[in-house]
């Protein structure tokens, strides 16, 4: 058994002086910095968390935020710390390939490996793109915590068809990333549902795409034959994409981004598809006002804009910029037509979004029928304890009379 953080022999200790005990037994894995005195003085990295002095849980303490420690595993009095960890990471890691059985197949070779706290490796996220693994960290204390050689050693004797292994950061950090094994391709290219895409992994979003969105995306796909679609905040182009494979007679893509526009047309055009796209370069808000002063109409609009609420304290002016963004979308359809919104914050819960939809219906002085409810698909799992890990939100409305 082989244990995949690093950690020292001898541990920091940190006691409660919250009684947590049931909450992380049923499954919470975030303890948050109002637990502890806050006289206490934090180092990140591995530790161990007592309460009442009686051991708790093995954790990596991120001493810059109020989510002051991730649990990695629960501890019991009997076992050393190190044969724990061994036991639980092999155990967890087989539960993960378990998970994913049914990936890589014929029609998708695009897929999360690792999702964090739902697969019980906090912090650390591990996406597919065919033959290319992507590593990325909440968090810079995790990218230290995470044992990178013992990761790169299990995926290249589990996922045997891996030619590159790549380590990504923030893209406005200095090193953007690392190969740890092979060499990033400058394009990687990888199927979903049977569609072609491409990504520049080294200078994109995220890891590359966004994964989460796969199964909402053949949605949207069932409904936009011979349909006007218009794809707001559209990255590149995946929702587009989709749409005119289902069909569409005409998709028009706005971001803000020149790059994302350029790569939407190109996801366009090796996927062989001749409907009539539009890739405009534009602010998605200025695009809508504009819209409506020239009272234009889409059979179909999709507004997935990116997170507006990064954190607890930006929630009331999210909720405000939400409420906005989707009234102006849902003005620029007609009754019959279909409105499709999403959000990714994760501090936006499954009620607040729909409380957003219902004012922003009221604000636009529109009715709506709902037509679907979808979120993340199988590869994202969470914590049932964890709702602010259900973080993808995802509706299809219909305009009524």
């Amino acid at each position: 058994m082989t244990v995949l953080i690093n950690y020292p022999k001898n541990f920091l200790r940190y006691d409660l002086i919250r009684d947590v005990t049931k909450h992380v037994k049923r499954g919470h894995r975030w303890i948050f910095s109002d637990c502890f005195a806050s006289t206490e003085k934090f180092q990140d990295g591995p530790a161990l968390v007592t309460f009442k002095k009686q051991q708790l849980a093995f954790v990596v303490v991120q001493k810059d935020t109020h989510l002051r420690a991730r649990i990695i595993v629960l501890l019991n009095e009997k076992d050393s710390v190190d044969f724990q960890l061994k036991k639980y990471f092999q155990s967890q890691w087989l539960k993960t390939l378990e998970l994913r059985a049914q990936f890589p197949n014929e029609l998708t070779n695009s897929f999360r490996f690792i999702n964090g706290e739902g697969d019980g490796f906090p912090g650390l996220i591990i996406d597919i793109y065919n033959d290319t693994a992507v590593i990325k960290h909440d968090h810079p204390v995790m990218e230290e915590i995470w044992n990178h050689e013992k990761l790169v050693e299990w995926l290249k004797r589990d996922l045997p068809y891996l030619k590159c292994i790549y380590l990504k950061r923030k893209n406005d950090e200095e090193e953007k990333g690392a190969n740890l094994y092979g060499e990033l391709s400058p394009e990687v290219s990888f199927k979903e549902n049977g569609v072609q895409f491409t990504s520049n992994i080294r200078d994109a979003a995220k890891t590359g795409f966004f994964l989460d969105q796969r199964d909402n995306r053949k949605m949207i796909s069932h409904f936009s034959k011979g349909k006007k679609v218009l794809n707001l905040f559209s990255y590149t182009g995946g929702f587009s994409v989709y749409a005119a494979i289902g069909g569409a007679s005409e998709v028009t893509s706005v971001d803000i981004a020149a790059a994302a526009v350029a790569a939407s047309q190109k996801n366009f055009d090796i996927n062989g598809l001749k409907n009539t796209h539009h890739a405009i370069h534009a602010d998605a808000f200025e695009f809508l006002e504009t819209a409506q002063k020239e009272k234009k109409t889409w059979d179909i609009v999709i507004t997935d804009p990116p997170s507006f609420a990064p954190n607890q304290k930006a929630l009331p002016k999210a909720i405000e910029g939400y409420t906005r963004v989707y009234a102006s979308s849902i003005k620029l359809v007609p009754n019959g037509g279909l409105f499709v919104a999403s959000s990714c914050s994760s501090h936006i819960s499954q009620e607040q979004f729909l409380e957003i939809l219902q004012n922003s219906f009221s604000t636009a002085r529109r009715k709506g029928t709902v037509v679907s409810i979808g979120g993340q698909p199988s590869d994202h799992p969470f914590p049932l304890v964890m709702s602010e890990l259900r973080y993808l939100k995802f509706a299809i409305f219909r305009l009524d009379d």
